[in-house]
């Protein structure tokens, strides 16, 4: 009886040494990264999380809006772990950790977040706080006739989730004209100035404007949390252009408002 005992509890002590309850071994545990997203009603009902430490990626999940409420929890390695948090609608997508947009097409609506959380106790907690990153933009022309067409053309269409700077790549998008003569379109950050804008009358002449020129002269600030909004006023018959940026408040939406 006497060994059977011993032998018992040398298992037990095997097990517990071998647990996350012994101090010297929890580097060895997980950690819980808890993240908050109650804020994010305000802007979508679909965020997209993914994560990942200097080694590997350590998760990828979509969690719909019913489940902003509830904090949601991820099983991550103990250390620095860094996560993103965007918003896209459905037809769009992202490649690995860079969201594009196709040539042709205009920005989505797309907001987005990124953290560098440590993560070395048993819990780790963050709150997402979702940011602007495309600027709308409307365009208005005056003394000028039906027949007019704009096309906006620039270097840079993507954003990198990671650093959430702007990716370059070929852009271009040519904005239908609305019922009240606006041309609405959305722009990505841009990492330079190379913006322009084609509008091409009906006779088929077209203008060339150094968009992102006038843009820099108002002092736009790509690199801001939150972009703001832009709108033109062009003057046909002088040739003059107008460019306000219209600063973005949290929560609201300037598309075809502006």
């Amino acid at each position: 009886m006497t060994r059977r005992r011993l032998s018992f509890a040398a298992a037990v002590l095997l097990l517990t040494l071998s647990s996350c309850s012994v101090k010297e071994d929890r580097d060895d545990c997980p950690c819980w990264l808890q993240i908050d997203l109650s804020t994010c009603s305000r802007y979508t009902d679909l965020v997209s999380l993914k994560g990942w430490t200097d080694e590997r990626s350590v998760f990828g999940v979509h969690i719909p809006g019913e489940d902003f409420p509830t904090v949601h929890e991820e099983e991550v390695p103990r250390g620095m772990v860094h996560y993103c948090a965007h918003s896209l609608p459905g037809s769009y997508g992202s490649t690995g950790m860079t969201v594009v947009v196709p040539e042709g097409d205009q920005s989505p609506r797309l907001y987005a977040y990124r953290a560098d959380v440590p993560a070395y106790g048993e819990t780790a907690t963050d709150r997402v706080s979702l940011h602007k990153q495309y600027a709308a933009v409307a365009v208005k022309m005056e003394n000028a006739d039906d027949g007019f067409s704009v096309m906006v053309r620039g270097r840079w269409n993507g954003l990198d989730l990671v650093t959430l700077a702007p990716v370059g790549g070929t852009f271009s998008f040519a904005p239908d004209r609305t019922e009240d003569g606006v041309w609405y379109f959305r722009l990505m950050r841009q990492g330079d100035d190379s913006l322009v804008m084609d509008i091409t009358g009906a006779d088929g002449h077209t203008f060339q404007y150094d968009l992102g020129g006038m843009i820099r002269e108002t002092g736009y600030d790509w690199t801001a949390e939150d972009l703001d909004d832009i709108f033109l006023g062009v003057d046909y018959a002088t040739g003059e252009v107008s460019v306000s940026v219209i600063p973005w408040e949290e929560g609201l939406v300037y598309d075809e408002v502006i």
